[in-house]
């Protein structure tokens, strides 16, 4: 897994770490700050664009949650947490007749208002962000939040996506197949009247068949990936997977299928491809646990 990969993936974990440290009932606001969007409703936000030179994320609220760029469906908690991170931020200095640098632009859609619209920029060493209206910056943060806002902005949009892949478990799951490539023999977990079957064979432990099943219950990816973002991935894709798992559902029209490709060079990350076209990452010990034997 590149060092890129892996700077995001931390990123994101101290993002939350931080997010529920913050988030504690026990967290308050002072009565002599100053919120950068104070003067706004943001739960009555209808879309917020941000526009960077790497990437673009449109996020649009619809009437069942949020989307990523018309595409995918947004990660519902993450979208709380921002929204929630924006009402906190507080301003700091300003200063007049800004002419350095800016790295995108975000734009603030809210139900029967006009749009906010903002430049963001940071210092030279990254450690500060500036949001810029009209050619006044204003140095922005949150109490309590280590790290810096404008990374908020700066996410690949890959790591916006809802990563719940599936939902299952050992009441709704009717099948599940795991085949290996080679000489491996293949398993089967299959529904049978009133219990489940393994390999054709009542099994010797009820509960180790329930736990198995139950690990797919809101089953999420450590992160979804896109294509073109990571070429090593890219090409592991079109080589043959050393597993595949495949799992029918009572609530789902056809079956699910996840093809495993080995992990890179040693990493404790595997490649998996969600119905041969979602690509995602899962953690070693994870896919061990699918793919463990009966």
């Amino acid at each position: 897994m590149s060092k890129t990969y892996t700077y995001t993936i931390l990123i994101a974990v101290l993002l939350l770490l931080n997010l529920w440290i913050f988030f504690d009932n026990s967290s308050t606001i002072s009565d002599e700050s100053v919120t950068y969007f104070g003067h706004v409703d943001l739960e009555e936000v209808r879309s917020l664009k941000f526009d960077l030179e790497s990437n673009d994320v449109e996020l649009r609220r619809e009437s069942d949650g949020w989307m990523l760029n018309e595409s995918f469906r947004a990660d519902q908690g993450f979208m709380n947490s921002l929204l929630s991170i924006l009402k906190r931020v507080e301003i700091g200095r300003t200063i007049d007749d800004w002419n350095q640098s800016v790295v995108g632009e975000v734009v603030i859609e809210i139900i029967d208002q006009e749009q906010i619209r903002l430049q963001l920029a940071t210092n030279a060493t990254g450690t500060k962000t500036y949001f810029v209206n009209e050619g006044v910056a204003s140095e922005v943060a949150v109490p309590g939040y280590r790290d810096n806002v404008i990374d908020l902005f700066t996410l690949h949009p890959d790591q916006w996506r809802d990563r719940v892949v599936f939902d299952g478990n050992w009441r709704t799951i009717q099948q599940v197949h795991v085949s290996f490539a080679g000489s491996e023999p293949s398993f089967n977990v299959r529904f049978d009247d009133k219990f489940f079957l393994i390999n054709g064979e009542s099994p010797s432990d009820s509960t180790a068949v329930i736990n198995y099943l139950n690990q797919f219950e809101y089953f999420q990816a450590n992160e979804m990936i896109s294509s073109g973002r990571f070429t090593n991935f890219d090409s592991l894709s079109q080589t043959e997977p050393f597993a595949t798992v495949t799992i029918d559902d009572i609530k789902g029209e056809k079956p699910v299928g996840f093809d495993v490709f080995p992990a890179l060079n040693g990493q404790g990350f595997h490649l998996l491809m969600k119905n041969q076209s979602e690509l995602m990452v899962l953690d070693a010990g994870r896919v061990a646990r699918m793919l463990q034997k009966p």
